[in-house]
């Protein structure tokens, strides 16, 4: 069967040269001391295949930092406002929503600042399928980067830890990281970017220092866990 032919949305000019502008996104192995792009969404609701994408937050760790400048906090215009049960959750008021950047806008402003690097996020199928999903409505791009999820490798990492499929404010908990503000897009990538600054001990220790070890790493545990069912 031949999948169906998506065609790309009409640009304004000035976008689609923003588009072609774009940095490609290279499969390469980076180590622990390149760059890594940590990246956290907000959505009107729990489905990322359905329900809007509301705001992108990003920050760059490079080494063993990260770096406070230049983030990434964009917020998308919405044709309506979530519900109101909805904006208690992700603190995005209906004004806000409602006078966001226009969606491709907002999505290049992301892509120019990620860039080819591998992401990183907490539970980061959510964000990826999201962003995935946003990028092709408003720009026909699909995602061809690298992704690595946080909840999985933390506990394969630090067993000692809460373990799988517990929330991210368990295990800044566990490594007593402070958390000043959290559940925003900004500040929740800050919180994991945090986390991955108290993960790389661990993976420097077991001499998990490129990127295809963790990769490796992540796909023994998807095994694993299959093969639970």
């Amino acid at each position: 069967m031949i999948w169906p032919f998506r065609p790309r949305p009409a640009l304004q000019p000035a976008l689609a040269a923003r588009v072609r502008a774009l940095a490609p996104s290279p499969v390469r192995d980076q180590t622990l001391d390149d760059d890594w792009v940590v990246v956290d969404v907000e959505t009107g609701g729990l489905n990322p295949r359905a329900d809007p994408l509301l705001a992108i937050g990003a920050v760059t760790v490079r080494g063993s930092a990260i770096v406070m400048a230049p983030t990434c906090e964009v917020r998308l215009r919405q044709l309506e406002a979530t519900a109101a049960d909805n904006i208690l959750v992700h603190g995005i008021t209906t004004g806000q929503q409602l006078s966001g950047l226009a969606p491709a806008e907002a999505l290049l402003d992301w892509l120019a600042f990620a860039g080819g690097q591998p992401r990183l996020a907490y539970h980061a199928e959510f964000d990826r399928v999201a962003l995935q999903r946003a990028s092709l409505n408003a720009l026909g791009l699909p995602d061809r980067t690298i992704w690595l999820d946080l909840a999985v490798l933390a506990p394969l990492l630090v067993p000692q830890g809460p373990g799988f499929n517990r929330p991210l404010d368990d295990w800044l908990a566990f490594f007593r990281i402070p958390v000043y503000q959290r559940h925003g897009a900004l500040a929740d990538a800050y919180a994991t970017a945090q986390l991955w600054l108290a993960l790389l001990p661990a993976a420097r220790a077991r001499k998990l220092t490129h990127l295809r070890q963790l990769l490796r790493l992540g796909r023994q545990a998807r095994w694993l866990n299959s093969g639970q069912t």
